[in-house]
């Protein structure tokens, strides 16, 4: 009965500190005043962009840092503070990705060549070869990987 207990507290403690930063990056990402004002800005050509890049600091600090900037600045962040906010907070995008071929894959799989149809096997080499291109890693960031993804 204790054993169950701890466990359902830890579990407890566990999916609120996700939701907890689950709900730090919906601010930065989802809603609020630093996605309004990065948008308004127009700092990229596509508003994807910027929901696209990781986390470079963690998201608590993120968030109480924009305040601070917004005080500064009467709630208007000048476009080219903004840049240098964004620029200092988060990361480029594709950053929090690298290349990956997947540990059991093989050239040729055996499997391959119980396909009977010759037009289907090719296909089915061809499409094996795309998990080369395909196969995406998450690199470990130093702040949980945030990030919209």
């Amino acid at each position: 009965s204790s054993n169950a207990s701890s466990s359902i507290l830890s579990l407890g403690y566990s999916l609120l500190t996700a939701s907890t930063s689950d709900c730090l990056c919906s601010q930065i990402y989802c809603q609020g005043e630093l996605l309004h004002q990065v948008q308004m800005a127009k700092l990229y050509q596509d508003d994807k962009q910027f929901v696209d890049m990781s986390l470079a600091t963690a998201p608590d600090q993120v968030l109480q840092r924009f305040r601070e900037l917004m005080e500064v600045h009467n709630r208007s962040v000048p476009r080219q503070q903004l840049q240098e906010f964004v620029q200092q907070h988060f990361q480029d995008v594709g950053l929090e990705l690298e290349p990956w071929t997947p540990g059991d894959w093989k050239e040729s799989p055996k499997f391959l060549q119980k396909i009977s149809d010759a037009k289907l096997r090719v296909w089915a080499e061809e499409l094996n070869q795309i998990w080369k291109k395909l196969g995406k890693k998450g690199l470990l960031l130093g702040h949980g990987g945030s990030a919209s993804l």
